[in-house]
């Protein structure tokens, strides 16, 4: 399969299903979930290290889908570079499985506190005392109106006086039309992998979505190639990238 001729621009204009396509093809090409998700969690861990100068206090309000996988990782970074962490994962422990079970366990293991649970009332304690909160509830597969718990915990971080970094969107926001749902986290800043998101240039997104940084995942070009997708020129090196740079 070609590129498209059609050029994204320099950081890239992926819609949600083309995400979708993408890490399938990287996974044709042999680039697991596990590793990329390493890199992603990395990222987002820079971004944030970035926002807070040095160590502190971080929140980290994680789904249990990819989005909170990139949270787990993130999570462990930051705890590895002298920040405070606390983690609640939205979900029942039966659904928290695969590679973001795997997280979980090695972020215990890594001495963080890791909850897992689906009352609403936890988010308000675990944000409570931090410094930045990372949002990594909801990803790039959202198509509708958030439901519980995850609209309670989106509900929670907007009433906080914490500032927020979404992983990849804020949750709540379509990747694709920037359409904000009811709720939508409204994020001081937002770490987007691998290319700039459709959604975060359109509609809603100025107002949920924050300065927005474009990070380098290591995505492989044959990837790009197989997805027929043409690779951002302007998100390379390992680099976080400044969307209005």
């Amino acid at each position: 399969m070609t590129a498209s001729s059609e050029s994204p621009g320099a950081l890239g204009e992926l819609t949600s299903e083309q995400v979708a396509r993408l890490d399938a093809a990287a996974a044709e090409c042999g680039v697991s979930t596990v590793q990329l998700m390493e890199v992603a969690g990395w990222q987002v861990a820079r971004c944030a290290w970035r926002h807070l100068g040095g160590p502190a206090s971080v929140t980290v309000v994680a789904g249990y889908g990819n989005n909170g996988g990139d949270g787990l990782v993130a999570a462990r970074h930051l705890a590895t570079w002298g920040c405070a962490l606390r983690v609640l994962v939205l979900g029942d422990e039966e659904r928290v499985t695969g590679v973001v079970r795997d997280h979980v366990v090695s972020a215990r293991r890594c001495g963080i506190d890791v909850a897992v649970g689906t009352d609403p009332a936890a988010v308000h304690g675990v944000v409570a005392e931090a410094a930045l909160i990372i949002d990594a509830i909801l990803g790039t597969g959202l198509r509708s109106a958030p439901r519980e718990p995850q609209a309670s915990a989106i509900r929670a971080l907007n009433e906080s006086a914490v500032a927020v970094l979404s992983v990849d969107v804020p949750s709540g926001l379509d990747a694709t039309t920037g359409e904000a749902f009811d709720p939508t986290v409204r994020a001081a800043l937002t770490c987007t992998l691998t290319a700039m998101k459709r959604g975060l240039r359109q509609r809603d997104a100025a107002s949920h979505a924050g300065a927005v940084w474009v990070a380098d995942i290591g995505m492989p070009a044959t990837a790009w190639l197989r997805a027929g997708l043409v690779r951002p020129p302007g998100v390379t090196g390992g680099e976080l990238v400044h969307a209005s740079s």
